[in-house]
């Protein structure tokens, strides 16, 4: 054996070399190989990972402007739900005043009412609940005048007519008379005073004496003396609508994040 590699040291020593060179090669392939493999996976899963966090951005770049979006619509809503409540108000506060002059329209004032309630509903629905107490308020206040002049424009357009009347035949004592009978009558009745009824009396028996007021105007009037003078009764409920618009207005300005 050692006499033939002695032999053949020559050939074995080329064929060594030829295998090493190929070991070596394929070793070197092989690891070259394992090698790309890996930095194809590592690229593939950089890809992903770049894939996932572009679609992640975009989603969350999506869910802002749905976010925003929304926003915007419930704040137009809102806008729109306010601004059609103080018009609401606002044209049925100019109806009720309307009848300390003209007589009721019954159908007008009907329809402008629920149109202010209508108004009023679609607010609750779309508005913060911190809104809710002015939005109560502006009701209540706004229904009070309304009860008002229900129960005194009557008999406010009769008093106009009487202290507008031009003295009947020269004489004018019929009218002074008149009025100043009424004013006597309602501070007795206000003022709780058992005299009352004797002014009462006295102050149906000089509407009697005014013969251009209709049976009808006499009778408000009387009635209307049991009330405290109105101008100061309208007044306060003026002023206590306003403050309740005004703080309804300053409220739903904060909400709308309306600033100066």
């Amino acid at each position: 054996m050692i006499e033939f590699l002695k032999d053949h040291s020559t050939i074995l020593l080329a064929l060594l070399t030829v295998a090493a060179a190929f070991g070596g090669t394929w070793l070197g392939s092989r690891i070259q190989a394992k090698s790309g493999l890996a930095q194809a996976r590592a690229a593939r899963e950089a890809a992903e990972t770049a894939a996932d966090a572009t679609l992640q951005a975009v989603r969350e770049q999506s869910d802002r402007a749905a976010a925003a979006a929304h926003a915007a619509a419930v704040r137009d809503q809102r806008t729109i739900a306010i601004a059609d409540l103080l018009r609401a108000t606002r044209e049925l506060v100019r109806a009720i005043d309307l009848q300390y002059r003209e007589p009721e329209d019954p159908p007008t004032l009907d329809a402008l009412h629920m149109a202010f309630v209508q108004a009023r509903g679609t607010v609750e629905l779309c508005a913060p609940s911190s809104l809710l107490p002015a939005v109560r308020e502006l009701h209540a206040t706004t229904g009070n005048l309304r009860d008002l002049a229900h129960e005194r424009a009557e008999s406010s357009r009769a008093m106009t007519h009487l202290q507008r009347l031009e003295s009947h035949e020269g004489d004018t004592t019929p009218l002074r008379r008149a009025v100043a009978a009424l004013e006597a009558f309602r501070t007795a009745a206000v003022a709780d005073d058992p005299g009352a009824l004797e002014l009462h009396a006295l102050a149906e028996e000089a509407l009697r004496r005014v013969p251009q007021l209709s049976r009808r105007e006499q009778v408000v009037l009387l009635v209307d003396g049991y009330y405290e003078p109105l101008r100061p009764a309208l007044a306060r409920h003026k002023d206590e609508y306003y403050e309740a618009l005004h703080d309804l207005i300053g409220e739903a300005r904060a909400i709308l994040g309306v600033k100066d």
